[in-house]
C-alpha cells in the first residue's frame, strides 16, 4: 500500500520545476532549495494549503507534500527518506539546491 501524504509528479506551477520561469524572490527561491538537504523537513504543495481568515497558511489533513520537493530532497537524501511509492521526477526538476538558487537569483537579476 502507498502513502497518500504526496503528490505524484509536480505540478505545472511548482517551484522546483526547471521547465518553470522563477517566479519566487532569490531569498524565497533559495530558502526552498536548501530545505531540501534536511529529510525531516517537509514542504506542502501550495496547491493543497487552505489560507485563514487572516490570510496566514493551514495545513490540513488533506495537505500533501510537493512531488518537486521531494524529487530534489531524494537528490541528497537517497530514497530512504522517500514515502512508499513515491517515484522521483528526475527530468523536470532541478538537479541540486546551487542550480535552483542560481536560477532564481539570475532570473530576478534580469528583471532589475
Amino acid at each position: 500500500m502507498s502513502d497518500e501524504s504526496f503528490i505524484k509528479k509536480p505540478c505545472k506551477h511548482c517551484p522546483y520545476r526547471i521547465d518553470v520561469k522563477p517566479f519566487l524572490t532569490p531569498e524565497r527561491g533559495e530558502e526552498l532549495a536548501y530545505l531540501t538537504e534536511n529529510p525531516f523537513n517537509d514542504f506542502t504543495c501550495h496547491k493543497t494549503i487552505e489560507h485563514d481568515d487572516e490570510g496566514e497558511t493551514v495545513i490540513t489533513e488533506q495537505s500533501k507534500t510537493c512531488a518537486g520537493f521531494l524529487t530534489l530532497s531524494a537528490q541528497y537524501n537517497g530514497d530512504e527518506y522517500l514515502p512508499e511509492g513515491f517515484e522521483p521526477s528526475w527530468d523536470l526538476c532541478y538537479s541540486d539546491a546551487s542550480e535552483m538558487e542560481w536560477a532564481y537569483s539570475n532570473e530576478n537579476e534580469d528583471r532589475k
